[in-house]
């Protein structure tokens, strides 16, 4: 059973705990690695926020410069990342959701199983 090494470890378990005991308990740590996981995703997406205000700040400094086709050019193409990073924004936020109410549903799972 090496290659199921959860397996491997609710298998030594169970011969010291209660089935039910050894479920809970491996629920309970999958919630944390979600949330630890979830916490994380939120970091970045706070990073990514912070660096895309940078940028949006950049450009409205360079939009202040007299015109000429390089500034002109600089703008157009920072419009489009800050564009781009706006799409990548929302997709990492859906992420962050999805993985907080996949926690929610186990977190309602185990309250469940532990009030049977």
């Amino acid at each position: 059973m090496a290659a199921f090494p959860c397996l491997d470890e609710l298998v030594v378990t169970a011969k010291s705990r209660s089935l039910f005991d050894v479920m809970m308990l491996y629920f309970e740590r999958e919630m944390m690695n979600d949330l630890e996981f979830a916490a994380n995703l939120h970091n970045l997406w706070v990073q990514f926020i912070d660096h895309t205000n940078n940028r949006k700040l950049f450009i409205s400094e360079l939009e202040g410069v007299p015109s000429s086709l390089m500034s002109y050019s600089c703008c157009q193409f920072l419009h489009q990342v800050q564009q781009d990073d706006s799409i990548k924004l929302l997709t990492l936020r859906e992420m962050i959701t999805e993985t907080y109410r996949e926690v929610h549903k186990k977190i309602d799972f185990v309250s469940i199983m532990k009030n049977m």
